[in-house]
């Protein structure tokens, strides 16, 4: 019968304590010691012989020279059982515990460190940063104080760089990125549960962490952890994801500025991309793709000087981008500048967004995104160049309008578009619109488009309308409306 039979069912104090005590002498696997204490005290509770348990919990707290082992054992025990006599034995032998006790030791620390108040934490995470254990520091990070816990940010970020190199030279694995995004979550959860005071710099380093690691989600594998998660990411992923945008979404435009800036001198290809054409390899394209996804989020919380120099650049070498991931996140960033109110970009993407259409985006993405950039300029100080982006949108009417199928179902999608500002155009250009719909709508060849037309700016836009131009413009549509009845 082996020892952990013995333990698990002898009914002799003094063979369970002799026993006990040889165990913890002899084995050097401190994981393997918790693990046999988890099964003895499992099969000890269903066989309802606690007190022979307690036995084994008792020989533990009296060990003297091998504590590391004996606190793995008992520690196996109290997760097993919630045994209250087995975490009280646990708490002494932490407290007599100097140092970590070895690298075996360290998973034992995770699998306590929930239940169990580690005075010597800070020894444990020093001896898995000496070991490059990130699932380690993963699993630790939550219960580090706030003042340890850039520490062990910083280990899991360098953790990430190296994994970010190593993909780039092609000898990286999934799993290795997957461990560091379990680590970077287990350091996020600071962030929802913190102060605010003095994270900002942790809030860096897991998003780079998180960034410099993206090209696992994002790159077509075969791999069980993320085949089906895709670019959503693992559930450590999102909920990482979810601490960073909450706690950015807190801070005022002055922090959430300086962590922005942060961020950019960690990843210095954030920088360097904008102005070059080269082709940099996937896991760089990932953490770029990363960024613009998180930047889309604190897009109002930013100064113009900070989406003028560094977001808006980046959003410009992917707007026309043929990987789609990168294409859609691009024009999403951009969109919640413009939302945000930055009308600078706004001329430069009516032109982009007219000129990608309809190759790369349909009607209802160009309504959306000319209709931003309208919205952009109505609500700055430079409220006359509406003018230009209705004039290049007019234009492009114009040149649908020679007869042809193809031609026809454009110059239908555009004059929507076209109708679909009325409601988003400062008011002294509202005539305008109107009257340059009335002209192409009664110019308007095809029946159909005209009724379409009209019924678009019917059915969609004057819901989105403000109030004060309401009255207007369903004037306006009924006054159309009765001109293409009559030419039927």
């Amino acid at each position: 019968m082996n020892a952990g039979r013995v333990l698990a069912t002898s009914t002799s104090r003094n063979v369970v304590s002799e026993v006990t005590r040889d165990i913890v002498m002899r084995t050097s696997d401190m994981y393997e010691l918790f693990e046999l204490g988890r099964s003895v005290g499992l099969e000890r509770q269903r066989n309802g012989s606690m007190e022979m348990l307690e036995a084994v919990v008792r020989a533990c707290s009296d060990e003297q020279e091998h504590l590391a082992g004996a606190l793995a054992l008992a520690g196996g025990v109290f997760v097993a059982t919630q045994n209250k006599h087995a975490r009280r034995v646990c708490d002494a032998l932490v407290r007599r515990q100097n140092g970590a006790g070895g690298p075996s030791m360290l998973r034992v620390w995770c699998e306590l460190a929930p239940y169990i108040r580690l005075p010597n934490i800070h020894e444990v995470v020093a001896e898995a940063e000496r070991m490059c254990d990130v699932s380690v520091l993963g699993n630790l990070a939550p219960f580090v104080s706030e003042q340890s816990v850039e520490r062990v940010a910083s280990a899991v970020h360098a953790a990430s760089v190296d994994v970010l190199l190593r993909m780039e030279m092609g000898t990286a694995s999934y799993e290795d990125a997957h461990r560091v995004v379990c680590a970077a979550a287990g350091v996020a959860q600071h962030l929802v549960d913190g102060t605010d005071r003095g994270l900002d710099r942790v809030w860096a380093l897991v998003s780079d962490a998180l960034a410099s690691t993206h090209w696992a989600s994002v790159c077509t594998s075969s791999d069980q952890i993320y085949e089906d998660v895709g670019r959503a990411g693992t559930e450590d992923y999102r909920r990482a994801c979810t601490a960073l945008v909450s706690y950015a979404q807190r801070q005022n435009s002055e922090r959430a500025d300086a962590m922005v800036n942060a961020v950019f001198a960690l990843q210095p290809c954030l920088r360097y991309l904008p102005r070059s054409s080269v082709r940099v390899g996937r896991g760089r394209e990932g953490a770029v793709l990363f960024y613009m996804d998180l930047l889309e989020h604190m897009a109002g919380q930013l100064a113009t000087r900070t989406v003028n120099a560094l977001v808006m650049p980046l959003a410009v070498r992917y707007v026309q981008s043929v990987e789609r991931d990168w294409f859609e996140s691009a024009h999403a960033l951009i969109l919640s500048v413009l939302d945000a109110g930055h009308a600078k970009v706004a001329v430069w993407y009516a032109r982009v967004v007219l000129a990608l259409y309809p190759q790369r985006i349909n009607m209802d993405l160009l309504d959306i995104s000319f209709t931003a950039a309208i919205r952009a300029l109505a609500h700055s100080s430079s409220p006359e160049l509406s003018q230009s982006c209705i004039d290049l949108l007019i234009a492009r009417i114009d040149e649908c309008a020679a007869s042809g199928v193809e031609r026809g179902v454009r110059r239908r999608e555009l004059l929507c578009v076209l109708a679909s500002q009325v409601a988003s155009v400062p008011l002294d250009l509202l005539s305008f619109v109107m009257t340059s719909v009335d002209e192409h709508v009664d110019c308007e060849p095809l029946w159909a488009t005209r009724r379409d037309v009209v019924g678009h700016v019917q059915d969609t836009v004057l819901e989105s309308a403000e109030l004060e131009r309401r009255p207007v413009l369903a004037s306006w549509v009924w006054r159309m409306r009765a001109r293409v009845d009559a030419r039927l």
